[in-house]
């Protein structure tokens, strides 16, 4: 179970560093917190913002952070579903890897 929970923590991470690094981020805005709660709701929208074109993911890129976020603070989740939120996590970080490299 542990190695899920650090390869759930590290599919979060690694999702949030392609997010912050596809878009021009406010550092107060961001740096403010360190909680995966809190940033599962403002990523999301910062992606958003500079991507109009993945409005319709937005909902469930919200949820696959959310997803990491109690799965790491509860340290236990249910196996299938960290496996899910791991691989909607790798799926997502190519997604906006690439509109960074078409913008770019």
């Amino acid at each position: 179970m542990t190695a899920l929970i650090t390869d759930i923590a590290s599919a979060a991470g690694q999702l949030e560093t392609a997010i912050l690094n596809a878009t021009v981020t406010r550092a107060e805005l961001y740096s403010a917190t360190n909680s995966l709660k809190t940033k599962a709701k403002i990523l999301p929208q910062v992606l958003v913002q500079q991507y109009p074109q993945l409005s319709s993911i937005e909902c469930e890129l919200r949820g696959v952070l959310e997803t990491c976020s109690q799965a790491i603070d509860r340290k236990s989740i249910n196996p299938v579903v960290a496996k899910a939120a791991i691989s909607l996590a790798h799926e997502y970080q190519i997604v906006i890897e690439g509109l960074k490299r078409e913008t770019v």
